[in-house]
């Protein structure tokens, strides 16, 4: 069996990092084979009897890491530290390269021996390395970032004071476009609005250079995608074009990319909640302006710019007595009226809407059909169609309740749209609306056609309404009314309760309602009495 010295020798050939062990003034007693061929790769190998630490003096006036490796080791074969350690770079001409040493004392049989360890820690350090340029990055993206805030600061505040401050809307797209053509590197700014019959983008306001025209025509929304206004309008979100100088379409409207003034450009839609206002356009005079983080600012102004516009469009309803009457054809056979006048190869009117206690909408049709069960079933067969049943018969024709699902009518609803008509003959509808403002009417018109095959615009024009509309009285009265009351009064008006002979009886509509005919009565009543003091409301004859 091997001596515990010649075991231990033995073991330490077999280690993988580089091991010395010296004497007490410093000369090298024994090396390992990764020590010897480490050195052989370096220089003339450099092992037994030779001084370690007289080699390593011999470069500490030129070299910090040999000059604190010999005061290292020189402290520990002193006595006066049992232990150094110290990290330094070694690069080949091939590949950098740092390695750890560490110096440990100990005595066998009385005589000091210090072993010296060098530890390849190449792969930590260049961790390190890249850790370190990762965070200088950071911290250069950060201060990039406060310097994008300090400049755009200012642009928000005036911004925002441009468009809260301002009076109409034509006041707050002047100011707007004022602002950002006065922040550099903006050089233009204009605000373009959508007309729902022509579908053009017509820029309204615009600030920049004063030598050059705006637009040399209208764009057309579909005819020209590549325009960046065009192509966010469409999409519904921004659109950049971060160099027009490569941008090949650009010379189909102007600014061009081949003008050095305009370099890059940003369209952003302007919108609020469902409804479009029309589109920010913004162009600078170097390319690659609006990244990562510029959009984003410029997409909140938008919405600043956009909520402005909304409350001036309120406060314009709240005074003036306008509304848009809008009429379209629409052509598509998975439009359920459509389906329905086309399972039934008749004519089916619109009559009316309601909504139960639920909130779920009940639509009021009436068809030209003598097989009320029929009319039924192929209702409940629709896919928008929650529930059917026959509200009123008469000899050639039934009304229907049509309980709905969230479908078309509660879209429109939700884009502020009365529906007047919403009539189907031989798979074509024939609807009418009436909307608070032409951006809701646009918004209307768009999912309509955004939805269905064939949209065609018949007619659109604002109408000036008496001095108390009936949409006064209507939401006057739906106020006062409980939603029970509300639907006792619609059922029976669509139902034709009202007419001699009566086209129902009040035990059918209270049926209907799942409620006794005598707490349909007592509903409809209170509806009545409350429709007839709003009607009369103010007339010296009747009670107060």
């Amino acid at each position: 069996m091997a001596t515990g010295d010649a075991l231990a020798a033995a073991a330490l050939e077999t280690l993988p990092i580089t091991v010395a062990v010296l004497d007490g003034d410093g000369e090298i007693l024994l090396t390992n084979r990764a020590w010897r061929e480490f050195e052989a790769d370096e220089t003339t190998a450099d092992h037994v009897g030779h001084n370690y630490v007289a080699t390593a003096a011999m470069d500490a006036d030129d070299d910090e890491h040999a000059k604190r490796a010999v005061e290292g080791l020189e402290s520990v074969l002193e006595g006066d530290r049992d232990a150094f350690s110290m990290e330094y770079p070694c690069h080949s001409p091939d590949e950098k390269r740092w390695f750890m040493m560490r110096a440990g004392r100990f005595t066998v049989d009385g005589a000091v021996r210090v072993t010296v360890i060098h530890l390849d820690i190449t792969d930590r350090k260049l961790a390190e390395i890249a850790a370190e340029e990762s965070a200088e990055q950071v911290r250069e993206e950060h201060r990039a970032l406060e310097h994008v805030l300090e400049r755009v600061d200012g642009l928000v505040r005036e911004v925002t004071d441009a468009a809260v401050g301002a009076g109409s809307r034509d006041e707050i797209e002047r100011r707007v476009c004022r602002r950002l053509a006065d922040t550099d590197p903006y050089v233009l700014a204009w605000i373009g609005r959508v007309d729902v019959t022509t579908r053009r983008i017509s820029p309204r306001e615009w600030a920049g250079r004063d030598d050059v025209p705006l637009e040399d025509d209208d764009l057309v929304l579909d005819s020209d995608e590549t325009h960046p206004a065009v192509r966010a309008l469409e999409a519904g979100e921004p659109y950049v074009i971060q160099d027009l100088a490569a941008f090949e379409d650009a010379d189909r409207w102007w600014p061009t990319g081949a003008d050095d003034h305009y370099r890059s450009v940003a369209a952003i839609p302007l919108t609020y909640g469902d409804v479009t206002y029309g589109v920010l356009a913004l162009f600078a005079a170097d390319p690659d302006v609006f990244d990562e983080r510029e959009l984003p600012i410029l997409e909140s102004l938008a919405e600043t710019v956009s909520t402005a516009l909304n409350a001036i469009e309120a406060r314009r309803m709240l005074t003036t007595e306008t509304v848009v009457e809008l009429e379209a054809t629409i052509e598509d056979p998975s439009l359920f009226v459509a389906e329905l006048a086309d399972a039934l190869s008749s004519t089916v009117i619109y009559r009316g809407l309601t909504y139960d206690e639920g909130g779920t909408p009940l639509a009021f049709f009436r068809v030209e059909t003598a097989d009320p069960d029929r009319a039924v079933d192929a209702a409940a067969d629709l896919e928008a169609v929650e529930a059917a049943s026959v509200l009123t018969e008469y000899e050639d024709s039934v009304v229907l309740e049509l309980a709905l699902g969230n479908g078309i009518v509660t879209a429109l609803a939700d884009h502020g749209a009365v529906i007047q008509r919403l009539d189907a003959d031989d798979r074509v509808l024939d609807l009418a609306l009436e909307l608070p403002n032409g951006q809701a009417a646009r918004s209307a018109y768009d999912l309509l056609d955004e939805r269905y095959d064939r949209v065609e615009l018949r007619s659109y024009h604002e109408t000036d309404q008496p001095t108390r509309t009936p949409r006064d009285l209507q939401s006057t009265i739906e106020t006062k009314l409980t939603d029970r009351q509300q639907a006792a009064l619609r059922k029976a008006y669509y139902a034709d309760y009202f007419d001699w002979p009566r086209g129902v009886s009040g035990e059918e509509l209270a049926e209907s309602m799942n409620v006794s005919r005598s707490t349909f009565h007592q509903h409809l009543r209170a509806a009545q009495r409350k429709l007839l003091e709003e009607l009369f409301a103010g007339d010296p004859t009747s009670e107060a």
